[in-house]
């Protein structure tokens, strides 16, 4: 039978009574919000964290096949994750397919799947040209790799849909993904903490969950978009309006319209509308990357404590104000601005915690014994 390890106080985290208390016997502070109910129940998240192992085991027995990697040359699994994003991206530019991803994220994609492609293919003792050897270097900086993985995710998100690009974009982002999950597991980030704080827990739940809804609201409509397109010419209907007469020439009074469907010359103006989706809004590879980040610092102690104190405040304004841009009254701004809120709030509860005001401190220092009453 398994033992819950006992609730601590999140101020001087010293263990506190199985009891639901007002306030910790040892410090005397407010401990009452520690007692809140999870966002996330815990049959919930043991039954996601079951799923995801099992994915994770499927993805692992695939990638891990001695069949497969004795075809890659040095077995280099990130070798064939470079292609598989130069597919992705070479892909729509056959005329029966589509899923491009814009010129300036195609360029540097296929940059990326060159450079990282250079350097496996040199690692695996194959000749290499010496300027792209050269050129190689520079996948080999510690973050080349993954920032390359996440934009990878990125675009498999962006692109989700029927077909062979979306499908391709898949391969490659789980391909480079276990990649780095190896790598993460293998780091000392990894390791769980001892003793983690209510508040860190909180925050990871509540920053996860809104991100979560931010990327699931850009597969909702995002309001309409029009397509005008000009052409020389083109077929339309000539309204001539005509007035009735006898046989003698005089008007019986009765009119009516006469239309005719003509070549009319000149230029030609055609607009459509369409439904737009938050993942062809400008910026959007961005924000992707950007609630990835914010979910990774919250949910690893140790990378947010590497990072600069402000930068998942940076984060989550430049989240915030992409969806105040875009706010609109369809399903997909109003759901991202939920998530953003969540994630903002968040991040104020985790700061105000960290920084408590000066008269939420007992007098004589965080030691001092409670005060009467």
């Amino acid at each position: 039978m398994s033992v819950v390890p006992p609730m601590s106080c999140p101020h001087c985290h010293q263990p506190l009574p199985e009891a639901r208390i007002a306030t910790c016997p040892h410090c005397g502070r407010d401990v009452k919000s520690s007692f809140d109910k999870p966002l996330i129940s815990e049959e919930t998240a043991e039954s996601a964290r079951r799923t995801a192992e099992s994915a994770g085991r499927a993805v692992q027995s695939i990638l891990e096949d001695p069949r497969l990697r004795e075809r890659l040359p040095g077995g280099s699994l990130p070798l064939l994750g470079s292609g598989l994003v130069a597919a992705a991206v070479l892909l729509p530019g056959l005329p029966i397919l589509g899923g491009s991803i814009g010129l300036p994220w195609s360029v540097t994609m296929l940059a990326g799947s060159v450079l990282l492609g250079a350097r496996e293919w040199s690692a695996a003792g194959r000749p290499v040209p010496p300027p792209l050897e050269k050129l190689a270097q520079v996948a080999a900086h510690p973050a080349f790799l993954p920032l390359f993985t996440a934009l990878a995710i990125t675009f498999a998100f962006l692109s989700l849909g029927f077909g062979l690009v979306p499908l391709v974009w898949i391969g490659a982002a789980v391909v480079l993904g276990y990649v780095q999950w190896r790598v993460f597991q293998a780091s000392a980030a990894s390791a769980p903490e001892l003793r983690p704080s209510p508040e860190a827990s909180r925050l990871k739940q509540w920053v996860c969950a809104g991100a979560a809804v931010c990327a699931l609201s850009l597969l909702f409509s995002w309001g309409t978009g029009m397509h005008l397109s000009t052409s020389l010419g083109g077929y339309g209907y000539d309204d001539r309006f005509v007035y009735e007469t006898d046989s003698t020439g005089r008007p019986t009074g009765h009119t009516y319209t006469d239309s005719k469907y003509t070549w009319k010359p000149g230029i030609t103006n055609t607009s459509t509308f369409f439904a737009k989706s938050g993942r062809a809004r400008p910026g959007a590879p961005l924000i992707v990357l950007a609630l990835m980040s914010l979910g990774l610092l919250a949910a690893v102690p140790r990378a947010r404590d590497a990072m600069p104190s402000m930068l998942p405040y940076i984060l989550a304004g430049v989240v915030t104000l992409w969806g105040l841009l875009g706010l609109g009254m369809s399903a997909g701004p109003l759901l991202f601005l939920l998530g953003a809120v969540a994630i903002d709030v968040a991040l104020v509860r985790a700061h105000r915690a960290a920084n408590p005001k000066t008269g939420d401190t007992p007098p004589g220092g965080e030691d001092a014994p409670p005060g009467p009453g």
